[in-house]
């Protein structure tokens, strides 16, 4: 038994239902990358990272260069490539560790050059096409430029080529990702012109991965659907509207204890600011979760937390560590019972899209805001 009073259960089984689902989706050239950025989406870098590895996956792409250098030392010949932004002293460690960076300009280019020059290896390099997300990527207009440097580049391989659909999960519209799309296309079609043959063209993520086969290329990035989360309701109804099988499996438990329970007047003020009194005589209990483990302070008097197989309401604020919830229908409640602030018991289903919809915003964040030192235990 542990010993932790605020922990998070990831079920193994859900884990490997989820990526042997979304493996039979695939078209038949596609490698399976599971992204593991910001901590596994607040599920565990390396429990998830394990897990996949029982689960056959051998590629994996995260945000930074230390999430990449951690999974490393776990695989130690498995793909692994950095999505988000590299600081130039940090090539050094990704050049020895054959880590895959994503770069996108003539300066990122020009480091990982001199760098693995210096090494006498060689960088391996995705590069990251811009195609309507205005986020990370070159520019149509600089591409050529860009593929004339890297020829001159003998210590940097164009290991692979990649964009990011802006709009493919929230819009039953398919013009822009097609848009978006074409134009990856014909930048791919250039790389090629140049003589370059990257191994890995990749643009899929869980939307695409699901609903856009054609999309799939060589290599398909699975993020939120990995963890069993719909990347949006309009992707989860178009799979039942559609008849699509793509059966997720939610893997993420969220635990904790009851710290005390006490017997509260009707009238008597709860929390922070006064904000809400009890509109009856009854029990509350105190449990040692607030904003810092990432129970949102949103949650504060709309949020549910469920004990003893009853739904037990927040009341008052949210706090640092500490939160106070309505247990006056829970029978025969006792301190230290367990708590499950985001997963299943019983009928009662607490999602990751619940809490979302009462805080307005999405399950993602829901999820990745857990604070990284709270406990990740594997069921």
């Amino acid at each position: 038994m542990h010993r932790h009073r605020t922990w998070v259960e990831v079920s193994e089984r859900a884990l490997t239902h989820n990526i042997e689902t979304l493996r039979l989706l695939l078209e038949k050239n596609a490698r399976f990358c599971a992204v593991l950025k910001s901590n596994a989406y607040g599920h565990g870098l390396k429990e998830v990272a394990q897990i996949a590895g029982r689960a056959g996956v051998d590629a994996f792409a995260v945000d930074s260069i230390d999430e990449a250098l951690s999974l490393r030392a776990l695989f130690p010949s498995s793909l692994i490539i950095v999505l988000g932004y590299t600081l130039f002293e940090r090539y050094e460690d990704a050049i020895k560790s054959n880590i895959h960076l994503t770069l996108y300009d003539k300066e990122g280019i020009e480091q990982a050059e001199s760098v693995a020059k210096q090494l006498a290896k060689q960088a391996q390099i995705h590069l990251k096409i811009e195609t309507g997300t205005s986020r990370q990527g070159v520019l149509k207009d600089d591409l050529l430029d860009l593929l004339k440097d890297l020829q001159r580049m003998p210590h940097v391989r164009l290991a692979g080529v990649s964009t990011h659909f802006a709009n493919i999960e929230d819009s039953s519209n398919p013009e822009y990702a097609t848009l978006q799309f074409s134009r990856f296309q014909e930048a791919v079609d250039a790389v090629r012109e140049l003589g370059f043959d990257p191994e890995l063209v990749h643009c899929a993520c869980s939307a695409a991965i699901i609903l856009y086969p054609d999309t799939h290329a060589t290599l398909v990035r699975a993020g939120i659907s990995l963890y069993g989360l719909w990347s949006s309701e309009l992707v989860q109804q178009t799979v039942r509207n559609q008849h699509l099988k793509c059966d997720l499996r939610p893997a993420l438990t969220w635990k904790t204890r009851v710290a005390q329970v006490k017997s509260i007047s009707m009238g008597t003020p709860v929390g922070y600011g006064l904000t809400e009194v009890m509109k009856r005589r009854g029990r509350i209990a105190v449990i040692p979760v607030g904003y810092f483990d990432g129970f949102d302070r949103g949650l504060s008097s709309v949020g549910e937390v469920l004990i003893r197989g009853c739904r037990c309401k927040v009341i008052g604020r949210i706090c640092m560590n500490m939160c106070m919830v309505d247990v006056s229908s829970v029978p025969d409640i006792q301190k230290e019972d367990e708590v499950i602030l985001l997963g299943t018991e019983g009928r009662h289903v607490i999602s990751a899209d619940d809490m979302a919809k009462k805080i307005g915003t999405i399950n993602y964040e829901i999820v990745t805001r857990i604070n990284p030192i709270i406990p990740r235990l594997v069921i």
